[in-house]
């Protein structure tokens, strides 16, 4: 079901598209009976008065666009011209709305005028479609070929959506592609066959697909084969036209190489023949090669006639000649028959005939002669072009296009157990060894892979590079694996260490699969359906296999909605933060605290952490969060100290990522200084994860933190990652004790032995320690014995809202 749009948002990105486009004095949205605009950009006073018009009040009125000159006032100097459209949305209530633009330039109104007609009538419909069905939105950003789609009910049928493969293949940036006509890439190359046919096709209204010659950004020309799709209305007119692109310039010059080679051959027929055949007038043989005989196994010794000649040959290259014969004998003109010989072998020869009638003085009909030519290495040079588009050159595997194609084959002929596993797999840390070792060894590693697979899964498998570092695998019906034995086959392949240019070492993939199942029909769909699977091992450091299943389809689809709620999130004020007291355990005196994100959506209610922030460290939005975080904390430190409240430290949690994003400590530097912080009040913790991605930079960032006064946490310490080794290469004043090890401290020596050897370690690089987790008086008193004396849980305090946490601070009252 679909939810009413976000007008908010949406008004929004109505008006950075248009800014992005085109140069404004200002741009507004405005409602009927509203005093000021409902949104804006650019000058304010030029707002206010764009309000007032006529032409908006007229158009609010009928809904009729409208543009005009600019009147003579001081908010809109510079302005050329003004347009007035109104603004139509799903779902939209009685109130009229229109958005106004005053643009700078009279040049802009060709594409400014009809750009903002498309954004306001069908953008806003396709923006709530797509944010409705994020998968497609992003499958439209990440596919390889562009996708353009062009309004032809505006004026001159401007573009109004291009996905970035078409800003990559243009070399144009969207700014300058939107609300042109797609002419504008044809340049002085105006009159192309190609050309002629998309308009021919447009103008029946039918579909069409035409190669046709391009000009970049650059004046690089380059080859496009389009495909242009019309969409119809419910009334049968074309609403819009979509354009799929594909950039085939090498494919062109060697098809043009090909068809040189063809002329070639022509000329050679007519110059020198191979073979020479000689008719009469009704066609009947008179003299045959005995070159040709001996190819296609006929003795010349005997009698020969058409009918032992057609038996050599295929029944179509035969049902081709009697066609060609039977034009050829009624209008005396030559004909061309392409086929190959002996019909039955597995490695044939082909030929093509050209049969010419033999004219006398009179015009009369004297005979027919044929002329036989070999192009057995013509073919050959067509199929190395076709294969040219299946095949992976670096490793001589099928490519994505490859598989998919013989994949599809197999599905319709249902040869396929539906069992069969398909495997996608993909190499992780290819990119480092890449920038490590070079691309040639980065190259090596996937011929071996590619070599190494094809040993193990069988020459009538079908195995595939579908990306970088990215393979799919299908076993067939005769090799047959269980899950477990699949999981070895695959561990042959990789637990062998890879010896390359002198380099020995390991390299770990992530797996994901499917079964082919007896309903499948779909290549690219089951393909899709592993490679899912297969991110779900990518992003999860615990799996490395991952099986395709509808309830795992059904999480991505959850995670992909929370995703793009979440980048909402911010900008909507549905975050805030929650505060957990950390105490001293003699006294039960708060002493510091720590900041905890929380999330309350308007619509879905609480999202819990462990739900959200894995997808916003996974999509990166961790790094807005991040610092949306550190400063609300020293907004709050800054309120709290102005209200003349004792204020404590507080701790602030960060992730990896935001350190791997970069400026981590320009960041920090900023909310200190915007809300004048001293930097002892800021605790930032980081937890072991970090040693898991140890480098120079993240321990200069850190070195610049406590160089700055910041406190650092060392948070879940013990945990994981060896962290032992590292803290010799950082200064930590605090680690906190994870609450994995607290929660069973009552009669377990082993972990009361963890914990204390914890407080030896801490005291040894003076660093303070805090027991996490604490819900009982027996381990607050377990932890003091054993030289703990902070600590924090839920038998002191739930994290609590900031309201409730300002007053405890005003109390100061001892908590436990």
């Amino acid at each position: 079901m679909l939810h009413p749009p976000d007008y908010n948002d949406l008004f929004t990105d109505l008006l950075e598209a248009l800014e992005t486009v085109c140069d404004a004095v200002c741009a507004a949205v405005i409602v009927k009976d509203e005093n000021t605009p409902s949104h804006r950009i650019g000058d304010p006073d030029a707002a206010q008065l764009l309000m007032n018009l006529d032409s908006v009040q007229a158009t609010l009125a009928d809904g009729i666009p409208r543009s005009e000159i600019p009147p003579p006032d001081a908010s809109l100097n510079g302005a050329a011209f003004i347009a007035v459209e109104a603004l139509s949305t799903p779902h939209q209530d009685t109130q009229s709305t229109v958005v106004v633009f005053a643009g700078k330039h009279a040049e802009d109104i060709e594409r400014a005028v009809p750009l903002v007609h498309a954004l306001t009538t069908e953008t806003a419909n396709e923006l709530m479609f797509l944010r409705q069905t994020p998968l497609l939105s992003a499958a439209f950003a990440e596919v390889e070929c562009g996708v353009t789609i062009a309004d032809p009910n505006l004026f001159d049928t401007p573009i109004i959506y291009a996905n970035a493969a078409y800003e990559r293949m243009t070399g144009y940036p969207r700014a300058e592609i939107l609300g042109r006509n797609c002419r504008f890439l044809q340049g002085e190359h105006r009159d192309q066959p190609g050309i002629q046919i998309m308009r021919n096709a447009l103008a029946r209204g039918t579909d069409c697909t035409a190669t046709v010659t391009n000009v970049r950004r650059n004046g690089e020309l380059f080859e496009n084969q389009v495909k242009l799709r019309t969409i119809r209305a419910d009334d049968g007119s074309i609403s819009y036209i979509i354009g799929i692109q594909v950039d085939v310039t090498k494919e062109h010059s060697a098809l043009n190489a090909l068809a040189q080679q063809k002329r070639r051959f022509r000329s050679l027929i007519q110059t020198q023949a191979g073979y020479i055949w000689l008719m009469d007038a009704e066609g009947e043989l008179i003299e045959a090669p005995e070159q040709w005989l001996e190819i296609a196994g006929l003795s010349s010794s005997g009698s020969l006639d058409m009918a032992t000649i057609r038996s050599a040959i295929a029944p179509e290259a035969v049902e081709a000649f009697r066609n060609g014969w039977s034009e050829a004998l009624r209008n005396k003109t030559s004909f061309e028959v392409v086929y190959q010989l002996p019909a039955q072998s597995p490695s044939p020869r082909w030929f093509m005939d050209r049969i010419s009638p033999v004219l006398d003085e009179d015009h009369q009909l004297v005979e027919w002669i044929g002329t036989s030519q070999e192009i057995t290495q013509l073919k050959r040079a067509e199929k190395d072009v076709e294969n040219a588009a299946y095949k992976d050159r670096l490793t001589g595997l099928l490519s994505l296009e490859g598989f998919a194609r013989r994949l599809d084959v197999q599905l319709r002929q249902k040869t396929l157990h539906p069992a069969s596993p398909l495997l996608v797999i993909d190499i992780k840390a290819l990119r480092e060894i890449n920038n490590t070792q070079g691309h040639d060894v980065g190259d090596e590693v996937l011929q071996e892979v590619a070599q190494r697979l094809t040993a193990e899964i069988g020459e009538n498998g079908l195995i595939a590079r579908t990306g970088g570092g990215e393979f799919t695998v299908l076993a067939t019906q005769e090799h047959q694996r269980t899950r477990r034995q699949l999981r070895e086959s695959m561990a042959a392949v990789f637990d062998v260490p890879f010896e390359i240019r002198g380099f020995a070492f390991h390299v770990e993939a992530s797996f994901g699969y499917t079964r082919i199942r007896t309903t499948a029909d779909d290549a690219r769909k089951l393909m899709n359906d592993a490679t899912l699977a297969m991110h779900i091992s990518q992003h999860n450091p615990t799996l490395t296999w991952t099986q395709y299943t509808k309830t795992l389809e059904e999480q991505t689809r959850k995670n992909v909605d929370i995703t793009m709620k979440l980048r909402h999130a911010i900008a909507a004020d549905q975050l805030t933060l929650y505060y957990q007291p950390q105490v001293d355990l003699a006294s039960g005196r708060i002493v510091s605290t720590e900041a905890l994100l929380r999330w309350q959506h308007p619509e879905i209610g609480f999202i819990p952490p462990d739900q959200f922030i894995p997808l916003a460290e996974q999509s990166q939005l961790i790094g807005p969060i991040g610092d949306w975080v550190i400063r609300q904390a020293c907004r709050d430190i800054r309120r709290w100290h102005d209200a003349g409240i004792p204020v404590t430290p507080v701790s602030i949690n960060l992730s990896l990522i935001q350190f791997q994003l970069g400026s981590m400590p320009d960041t920090v530097q900023k909310a200190l200084s915007d809300y004048n912080i001293a930097p002892e009040l800021v605790m930032l913790e980081i937890t072991e994860s970090v040693f898991e991605q140890h480098c120079q930079t993240l321990q200069h960032d850190l070195e610049a933190l406590t160089a700055m006064g910041v406190r650092l946490s060392l948070d879940d310490f013990g945990t994981g990652y060896s962290s032992l080794g590292h803290l010799k290469d950082y200064f930590f004043d605090e680690i906190k004790i994870d609450k994995s090890f607290i929660s069973q401290l009552d009669d377990n020596p082993y972990r009361q032995a963890i914990v204390k050897a914890v407080i030896v370690i801490a005291e040894a690089i003076g660093a303070d320690v805090v027991a996490e987790g604490l819900e009982s008086t027996s381990q607050i008193a377990i932890v003091r014995q054993l030289g703990c004396s902070k600590g924090q849980g839920y038998h002191y305090s739930r994290p609590v809202p900031e309201p409730r946490w300002r007053q405890l601070l005003m109390e100061q009252i001892p908590l436990g």
